[in-house]
Protein backbone atom coordinates (compact mmCIF):
# COMPACT_ATOMS: atom_id res chain seq x y z
CA UNK A 1 0.00 0.00 0.00
CA UNK A 2 0.96 3.67 -0.19
CA UNK A 3 2.38 5.90 2.53
CA UNK A 4 -1.17 6.07 3.90
CA UNK A 5 -0.45 2.78 5.66
CA UNK A 6 1.53 2.28 8.81
CA UNK A 7 4.94 1.13 7.66
CA UNK A 8 7.57 -0.09 10.02
CA UNK A 9 11.15 0.69 9.03
CA UNK A 10 12.08 -2.86 9.95
CA UNK A 11 10.24 -5.71 8.20
CA UNK A 12 10.10 -7.64 11.48
CA UNK A 13 8.57 -4.75 13.44
CA UNK A 14 4.99 -4.93 14.61
CA UNK A 15 3.24 -2.27 16.65
CA UNK A 16 0.15 -3.79 18.30
CA UNK A 17 -1.27 -5.23 15.14
CA UNK A 18 -0.17 -2.42 12.84
CA UNK A 19 2.47 -4.24 10.84
CA UNK A 20 3.89 -3.63 7.40
CA UNK A 21 1.59 -6.25 5.93
CA UNK A 22 -1.82 -5.53 7.41
CA UNK A 23 -2.44 -1.82 7.90
CA UNK A 24 -4.79 -0.13 5.50
CA UNK A 25 -4.98 3.37 6.99
CA UNK A 26 -2.97 5.94 8.86
CA UNK A 27 -2.23 5.51 12.54
CA UNK A 28 -3.07 8.50 14.74
CA UNK A 29 -1.42 8.55 18.16
CA UNK A 30 -1.34 10.94 21.10
CA UNK A 31 1.23 10.85 23.90
CA UNK A 32 0.38 12.77 27.06
CA UNK A 33 2.09 13.19 30.40
CA UNK A 34 3.60 15.73 32.72
CA UNK A 35 6.72 17.68 31.70
CA UNK A 36 9.68 15.37 32.31
CA UNK A 37 7.61 12.20 32.00
CA UNK A 38 9.49 11.05 28.89
CA UNK A 39 7.20 12.08 26.03
CA UNK A 40 10.05 13.47 23.93
CA UNK A 41 12.33 10.50 24.54
CA UNK A 42 9.69 7.91 23.72
CA UNK A 43 8.41 9.91 20.74
CA UNK A 44 11.90 10.14 19.23
CA UNK A 45 12.29 6.37 19.53
CA UNK A 46 8.91 5.74 17.89
CA UNK A 47 9.82 8.09 15.03
CA UNK A 48 13.16 6.32 14.67
CA UNK A 49 11.66 2.81 14.62
CA UNK A 50 8.32 3.40 12.85
CA UNK A 51 7.09 5.56 10.01
CA UNK A 52 5.60 8.41 12.07
CA UNK A 53 5.55 12.16 11.70
CA UNK A 54 6.00 13.75 15.10
CA UNK A 55 4.43 17.00 16.30
CA UNK A 56 5.53 18.33 19.68
CA UNK A 57 3.70 21.21 21.34
CA UNK A 58 6.98 22.81 22.44
CA UNK A 59 8.63 22.45 19.03
CA UNK A 60 5.54 23.75 17.25
CA UNK A 61 5.33 26.84 19.47
CA UNK A 62 9.07 27.55 19.14
CA UNK A 63 8.95 27.20 15.35
CA UNK A 64 5.88 29.42 15.00
CA UNK A 65 7.43 32.07 17.26
CA UNK A 66 10.78 31.99 15.43
CA UNK A 67 9.04 32.17 12.04
CA UNK A 68 7.07 35.18 13.32
CA UNK A 69 3.80 33.82 11.97
CA UNK A 70 0.60 35.56 13.07
CA UNK A 71 -0.18 32.66 15.41
CA UNK A 72 3.44 32.58 16.63
CA UNK A 73 3.36 36.30 17.42
CA UNK A 74 0.11 35.85 19.31
CA UNK A 75 1.50 32.84 21.22
CA UNK A 76 4.70 34.73 22.07
CA UNK A 77 2.73 37.34 24.02
CA UNK A 78 1.40 34.61 26.32
CA UNK A 79 4.73 32.80 26.62
CA UNK A 80 6.60 36.04 27.41
CA UNK A 81 4.07 36.79 30.17
CA UNK A 82 4.52 33.27 31.61
CA UNK A 83 0.95 32.36 30.73
CA UNK A 84 -0.46 29.29 29.03
CA UNK A 85 -1.28 29.68 25.36
CA UNK A 86 -5.11 29.62 25.07
CA UNK A 87 -6.80 26.43 23.91
CA UNK A 88 -8.25 28.06 20.80
CA UNK A 89 -4.79 29.13 19.61
CA UNK A 90 -3.18 25.75 20.37
CA UNK A 91 -5.97 23.95 18.52
CA UNK A 92 -5.58 26.28 15.52
CA UNK A 93 -1.79 25.71 15.47
CA UNK A 94 -2.00 21.93 15.80
CA UNK A 95 -4.88 21.39 13.40
CA UNK A 96 -3.07 23.42 10.76
CA UNK A 97 0.00 21.20 11.15
CA UNK A 98 -2.02 17.97 11.26
CA UNK A 99 -3.76 18.95 8.03
CA UNK A 100 -0.35 19.40 6.35
CA UNK A 101 0.55 15.79 7.22
CA UNK A 102 -2.19 14.46 4.96
CA UNK A 103 -2.00 10.69 4.62
CA UNK A 104 0.92 10.13 6.99
CA UNK A 105 1.02 8.35 10.32
CA UNK A 106 1.42 10.85 13.15
CA UNK A 107 2.21 11.09 16.82
CA UNK A 108 1.24 14.16 18.84
CA UNK A 109 3.47 14.87 21.83
CA UNK A 110 2.07 17.19 24.49
CA UNK A 111 -1.18 17.95 22.68
CA UNK A 112 -3.93 17.92 23.70
CA UNK A 113 -3.25 19.18 27.24
CA UNK A 114 -6.78 20.16 28.21
CA UNK A 115 -10.28 18.74 27.84
CA UNK A 116 -11.19 21.57 25.44
CA UNK A 117 -8.19 20.77 23.23
CA UNK A 118 -9.02 17.04 23.33
CA UNK A 119 -12.64 17.67 22.35
CA UNK A 120 -11.61 19.93 19.47
CA UNK A 121 -9.11 17.34 18.20
CA UNK A 122 -11.63 14.51 18.58
CA UNK A 123 -14.19 16.46 16.54
CA UNK A 124 -11.75 16.73 13.63
CA UNK A 125 -9.61 13.58 13.76
CA UNK A 126 -10.09 9.92 14.58
CA UNK A 127 -7.53 8.90 17.21
CA UNK A 128 -6.32 5.30 17.34
CA UNK A 129 -4.03 5.23 20.38
CA UNK A 130 -3.55 7.43 23.44
CA UNK A 131 -0.51 6.82 25.62
CA UNK A 132 -0.62 8.43 29.06
CA UNK A 133 2.76 8.44 30.79
CA UNK A 134 2.06 8.20 34.51
CA UNK A 135 5.41 8.87 36.18
CA UNK A 136 5.87 9.45 39.93
CA UNK A 137 6.33 13.11 40.85
CA UNK A 138 9.69 12.44 42.54
CA UNK A 139 11.05 10.88 39.34
CA UNK A 140 9.93 13.86 37.28
CA UNK A 141 11.60 16.30 39.71
CA UNK A 142 14.87 14.32 39.51
CA UNK A 143 14.74 14.33 35.70
CA UNK A 144 13.99 18.05 35.42
CA UNK A 145 16.75 18.98 37.89
CA UNK A 146 19.25 17.26 35.58
CA UNK A 147 17.80 18.67 32.32
CA UNK A 148 19.31 21.55 30.33
CA UNK A 149 17.69 23.05 27.24
CA UNK A 150 18.91 25.08 24.29
CA UNK A 151 15.82 27.30 24.09
CA UNK A 152 16.08 28.47 20.45
CA UNK A 153 16.23 24.90 19.08
CA UNK A 154 14.58 22.88 21.83
CA UNK A 155 17.59 20.54 22.08
CA UNK A 156 17.59 18.82 25.45
CA UNK A 157 20.59 17.65 27.46
CA UNK A 158 20.71 15.66 30.68
CA UNK A 159 23.64 15.73 33.08
CA UNK A 160 23.69 11.94 33.42
CA UNK A 161 22.24 10.47 30.22
CA UNK A 162 23.09 13.04 27.52
CA UNK A 163 25.43 15.72 28.87
CA UNK A 164 26.59 18.63 26.70
CA UNK A 165 30.20 18.39 25.51
CA UNK A 166 30.96 21.66 27.33
CA UNK A 167 28.94 22.18 30.53
CA UNK A 168 26.26 24.81 30.09
CA UNK A 169 26.81 25.15 26.31
CA UNK A 170 24.85 23.78 23.35
CA UNK A 171 26.84 21.19 21.37
CA UNK A 172 25.97 22.72 18.00
CA UNK A 173 25.93 26.49 18.53
CA UNK A 174 27.94 26.89 21.74
CA UNK A 175 25.13 29.11 23.05
CA UNK A 176 24.16 28.95 26.72
CA UNK A 177 21.77 26.30 28.00
CA UNK A 178 19.01 27.02 30.48
CA UNK A 179 17.09 25.05 33.04
CA UNK A 180 13.33 25.30 33.02
CA UNK A 181 11.66 25.65 36.36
Amino acid sequence: HSSACVRCKSQSSNFRGFSTMQSLRCLRMIMIGAPGSGKGTISSRMVRDYDFSHLSSGDLLRNQILARTAAGTEAKRYVDDGKLVPDSLMVRLFMGEVEKLGKKNWLLDGFPRTVNQAEALDAQQEIDVVINLDVPFETIVERIQQRWVHEPSGRVYHNEFHPPQNPGKDNITGEPLTQRS
